[in-house]
């Protein structure tokens, strides 16, 4: 429970993002180490939002289906996990959709915070991609909403086991049209079922909304207007039961858990084509993000942030084919919070040792975080010769809040070498601000902390068999530096930018569009993931180190209206610290020590005694899905999935008692079945 303890902090408290958008026109298909997914069939490696739509497993959640994308695992604890993408935090992902930064894009059950029917593209953008995209070093994801249809108002259903949700779209005149979705989760009409009440109970049952408005207005020919607003709800409250072993190694999580956490996002979009050519995109948005977290007597947080932007990105044609595009972000952030209980200086995310939370320091904080940041960037798209394509961009950021500015060069390269073979190579430097509010606050962090930054080089081929039958393959280092860890040579400041990290890999994606009635893909990727600090000299296999990943995906078209298939995956154990022993502690009269003044019979809590940081790798995980898909009509379907055919007891950790003398495996889900419906009228 403490790594959860930990992660939720990190996690749920990571309000201070300031993230920047996408380009003035789709550029994906140019750009180095992307998986590009297409609302339509495509040739080359790029897989389409159709397919993944398909996805067995995803519950027709394109979003929820980058898991058997190359290079992704999934980072953070059960439901809560988020894409973690080549060695990095999943926090160190940045989430744009229609131009405009969003909130959190996936809700506490796994799924995306998004109906579906709406997601027209979106690209997963791994290492080294263009200037226009700022403010991450893991990766960046890119998702595009379609614009209503122009006809007459409808209604779409969409119902299954995990969520019901209702889309309204339509014209309101010749030139314009909207749609509204709302979706409910429906989680909670059932999750006690699979719940033992002596280990835990639901207080408040895990539940979770979505919303998603957009109306646009076709000004003229080339000039549209838009107003968008995007939402998401999510909350859940947890009691620990009298068998708990969580309970029993943490006294202080008596009260139990309760998380609730929601963003609204509003935004105004005009786009043109101005004289001679030049076309760009002009957005203004607000982000309201609010996130209110409690657990026992151990910890309580309410911090909301505010985000105001304004972005203005341009994309002039020269005349002799090539192109220059340039723009500017500005972003102003506020983030007002309180926070309480017991907390320990530690970031278990490069190798500290972090005590049980029972152990931390009482503290009660209560500030208010101002940052104003400015990017810019500009980029030139060079056709060096009718086989060479070269973009030399430049990307320059600046925060008042730290007053650093940092340039930031990126080029990237794709060189034809005949007619199906295509070398890509590119370099970047990319940075992020500090993600946690809570290593940059006054009380309890260091507010003169560097950005972290990253050095990404990639290279790779792409190569055409035939029509349908296309490779691709990625050969990748990451150099991260500036990553934040606890001082260990004193009190003050509590943290230093005295860690490092390195992350290298190859990817190899096969893939095979529509034909003889079937489709699918294989991914392969190896890697290595290492933190280093550099105080005290010691590396560490990152948390998320995952050697081994291998996603095979099949679909067969049997006729018009039914397809079927299955998804197959494979990846090496999770990491976990082995402990060897446990120290106790005492509780006399509120003073927990490892002295026993006050002659108690028990200890009250047992601090473990760890080995070395994920020097331990639990069994490999693998799993089999299997989809069947039915269409009723045009637009109406209905799905069947099977989770985990095969009952795979996939070890996910590794639960001790009180004194950490006895030990059990913790093992995923069983085999799950689910159906869903999609109905238009």
């Amino acid at each position: 429970m403490n790594r959860f303890l930990v992660y939720s902090f990190v996690s749920l408290a990571s309000l201070a993002s300031v993230s920047h958008g996408e380009t003035t026109e789709d550029k994906d298909v140019a750009e180095l180490s992307t998986i590009n997914v297409r609302g339509s069939e495509v040739s080359g490696p790029e897989i389409t939002t159709e397919k993944l739509l398909k996805i067995p497993g995803a519950g027709n959640d394109p979003l929820k289906a980058i898991e058997a994308l190359p290079g992704v695992v999934l980072g953070g604890f059960g439901p809560f996990s988020v894409p973690a993408v080549r060695g990095s935090n999943p926090n160190d992902n940045t989430y744009i959709t229609d131009f405009i930064p969003v909130g959190y894009v996936f809700h506490n059950d796994g799924g995306s915070t998004y109906n579906d029917n709406l997601i027209e593209n979106f690209s997963l953008k791994a290492g080294a991609w263009g200037p226009e995209y700022s403010n991450a070093i893991g990766a960046v994801l890119a998702t595009k909403l379609r614009d209503p249809y122009q006809e007459a108002i409808h209604t779409t259903l969409d119902l299954s086991l995990l969520r019901a949700g209702a889309l309204v779209e339509g014209a309101v005149t010749e030139n314009s049209a909207f749609y509204l979705s709302y979706r409910q989760s429906l989680l909670e009409l059932y999750v006690e079922n699979f719940v033992d009440e002596d280990e835990l109970k639901f207080t408040e049952v895990p539940k979770n909304s979505d919303y998603q408005f957009k109306y646009q207005w076709r000004i003229d020919p080339v000039s549209n207007l838009r107003f968008v607003a995007n939402g998401a709800q999510d909350s859940v409250g947890i009691e620990f039961g009298p068998e708990s072993d969580d309970l029993e190694r943490e006294p202080g999580l008596a009260g139990g858990l309760g998380a609730e956490t929601y963003y609204h996002s509003q935004g105004i979009l005009y786009d043109t084509v101005l004289a001679g050519g030049t076309s760009t995109i002009l957005s203004v948005s607000r982000k309201e993000e609010d996130v209110s977290f409690a657990i026992g007597s151990l910890f309580d947080l309410d911090a909301i942030n505010y985000e105001y932007r304004f972005k203005n990105y341009y994309n002039t044609p020269l005349m002799n084919g090539d192109t220059i595009r340039y723009g500017v972000d500005l972003s102003s952030t506020e983030i007002e919070y309180t926070a309480s209980g017991l907390y320990s200086a530690c970031n278990s995310d490069v190798g500290d040792e972090c005590p049980p939370a029972s152990l931390g320091t009482p503290f009660d904080n209560e500030d208010t975080l101002t940052i104003n940041g400015l990017y810019t960037f500009v980029a030139y798209d060079w056709l060096a010769s009718p086989d060479w394509e070269l973009t030399l961009g430049l990307g320059n950021s600046y925060n008042d809040f730290n007053q650093e500015q940092l340039i930031q060069p990126r080029i990237s390269s794709r060189y034809a070498l005949n007619d199906t073979w295509t070398l890509t190579s590119a370099i970047g430097r990319h940075s992020q601000f500090i993600r946690e509010f809570r290593f940059i606050a006054k009380e309890l962090g260091n507010p003169d902390l560097k950005q972290p930054d990253a050095l990404h080089y990639v290279v790779g081929f792409e190569h055409d068999i035939d029509d349908s039958l296309s490779t691709k393959v990625e050969l990748y280092y990451k150099d991260i530096d500036n990553l934040v860890a606890a001082n260990t040579k004193s009190d003050t400041p509590p943290y230093l930018n005295n860690a490092n990290g390195t992350a290298y890999g190859l990817e190899l994606l096969i893939n095979k569009n529509l034909t003889d009635k079937w489709y699918g893909w294989l991914s392969v990727a190896y890697s290595k993931t290492k933190r280093e600090n550099e105080d005290t000299g010691k590396s560490i296999d990152y948390e998320l180190d995952r050697p081994w990943v291998v996603n095979l995906v099949a679909n067969y078209q049997k006729n018009a209206q039914t397809s079927y298939g299955f998804k197959w995956r494979y990846q090496s154990g999770s990491l976990v610290t082995p402990i060897t022993e446990a120290e106790p502690y005492y509780n006399c009269n509120g003073n927990i020590d490892t002295e026993n003044p006050c002659g108690a019979a028990d200890p009250y809590i047992y601090d473990p005694v760890e080995g070395k940081p994920n020097s331990q790798r639990l069994s490999a995980y693998h799993r089999l899905d299997f989809r069947l898909d039915h269409e009723l009509s045009e637009r109406s379907t209905l799905y069947f999935e099977i989770i985990n055919l095969y009952n795979r007891a996939n070890v996910s950790d590794i639960s001790y008692n009180k004194d950490y003398t006895e030990k059990e495996e913790v093992t995923s889900l069983p085999t799950i079945f689910s159906v869903g419906a999609k109905l238009v009228f």
